[in-house]
């Protein structure tokens, strides 16, 4: 006899309360705790739905726990869409469930089913892409499919339920808003790069002069280029006179003209740089002034961390907590090791976030290849720099010049850095 999942969930709900009331009236209620099965909801994040598997207790034999219970695609009672009758199904599904499970799909995919969830009062476990597709693998389950991730998300969750620390963690509050603005500024960049570039190849043949030239934003938030181009009127004058002057003495208005799609280029390119700007006010405002990173940002002040690479070292290391070693510390950062080793060969490779690498290495260009750290720590790293440089020139005389020698030095560097940082947290930050 076939049940769907609602009468199922009614069904468990009520002998659930039944065998609370039993062992309540007779002062078992010890042995109720214990032998109370949770009830643990895996959802794999879609576009806009969400796939949703019910656990009540760890199968026996999974693979045969699924192929029993899979769902037909077409009439799924347990895929949840973004619109009314959706979210009211999924409220009404949800209620009672001792957490809902999710993969860190994106900010924007699982939004909004973490806020029903939380409207629900429902707990959220967030599990690590890893960790599901090692299980789901070990337990024969298919690739590629809805359902089978949403089961290992529930099953992973029974088996790991008492570890907190086999568990993402995401910080609400302060830390979201400076995460989600941080990243808002990543993509503006990336979109604006493209921009950039093109209209900069537009202008080699309208106006060629000036192409090439390095125009960065002003006090006002418009670089003096684009803003050319775009007839933008700007709070300054600042290098107005001098796009008048070369446009009047180049050779390319004899045979063209700036079109209108380059000028629409640039007014792009203008736009981005004010939402930048504006952005970056608002991220640095958040950063610098906020009270809970006031000893964090004292400590930043020692290293010479820029605003970006401070708000990725907040987003990343914030509350400090969460790590128990500098080895910890480090893999959060992009900068630990992972052996990968097999018979007579032993291997290790890099882990963690390569945007967070990437910020790390820019501070390291920035600060260190021009000697601009002067705090004692600072300077005990621009040392090491030095040493490290010399050490490894000795190693490989003929390397010295190449991008992979400098590379390597850079991330020596950086990894001594990394020690240094957590030690001083350590020692200034209590959260």
């Amino acid at each position: 006899m076939n049940i769907s999942p609602k009468a199922l969930k009614v069904k468990w709900m009520l002998a659930r309360q039944h065998l609370q009331v039993i062992c309540e009236q007779t002062g078992f209620s010890f042995f109720y705790n214990l032998a109370q099965n949770m009830r643990i909801i895996g959802g794999d994040v879609c576009k806009s739905s969400i796939v949703c598997w019910e656990l009540f207790e760890t199968p026996g034999d999974l693979r045969q726990h699924f192929k029993t219970n899979r769902r037909k695609k077409q009439d799924d009672d347990l895929t949840f869409h973004l619109n009314r009758d959706g979210e009211a199904d999924f409220i009404d599904f949800i209620k009672g469930a001792d957490c809902l499970c999710m993969e860190p799909t994106g900010v924007n995919y699982s939004f909004l089913w973490e806020k029903i969830a939380q409207v629900c009062n429902v707990p959220i476990r967030w599990i690590g892409h890893p960790e599901v597709k090692y299980l789901r693998k070990s337990e024969r389950l298919p690739d590629k499919n809805d359902q089978a991730d949403a089961l290992t998300l529930a099953l992973y969750a029974i088996k790991n339920w008492e570890k907190q620390t086999a568990f993402l963690r995401f910080e609400s509050g302060i830390v979201s808003q400076v995460n989600e603005l941080y990243l808002d500024l990543k993509s503006l960049a990336a979109h604006n790069a493209a921009a950039i570039n093109k209209c900069r190849h537009k202008l080699a043949k309208e106006f060629p002069e000036a192409a090439f030239i390095r125009s960065v934003p002003g006090a006002d938030g418009l670089s003096p280029l684009f803003a050319w181009v775009a007839q933008r009127p700007r709070y300054t004058s600042r290098g107005h006179r001098k796009y008048d002057r070369l446009y009047a003495e180049s050779i390319a208005p004899k045979y063209i003209t700036i079109s209108e799609f380059t000028r629409y280029l640039a007014n792009q390119v203008c736009d981005n740089h004010l939402w930048d700007y504006k952005m970056t006010q608002r991220l640095s405002k958040l950063v610098y002034n906020s009270p809970a990173f006031l000893k964090f940002n004292q400590t930043f002040d020692l290293y010479r961390f820029g605003l970006m690479t401070r708000t990725m070292l907040l987003i990343k290391c914030y509350p400090l907590s969460r790590f128990d070693s500098v080895g910890a510390f480090k893999r959060r950062l992009g900068f630990g090791q992972q052996e990968n080793s097999s018979g007579d060969i032993t291997r290790f490779h890099s882990v963690g976030s390569s945007l967070a690498k990437t910020e790390l290495y820019l501070w390291c260009v920035g600060a260190i290849g021009k000697k601009r750290l002067t705090s004692e720590v600072g300077l005990e790293i621009q040392r090491k720099f030095e040493h490290y440089k010399q050490q490894l020139s000795q190693q490989q005389p003929d390397q010295d010049s190449t991008g992979k020698f400098t590379d390597l030095v850079r991330s020596k560097t950086i990894a001594f850095m990394l020690r240094r940082l957590f030690r001083d947290l350590k020692r200034n930050c209590t959260d």
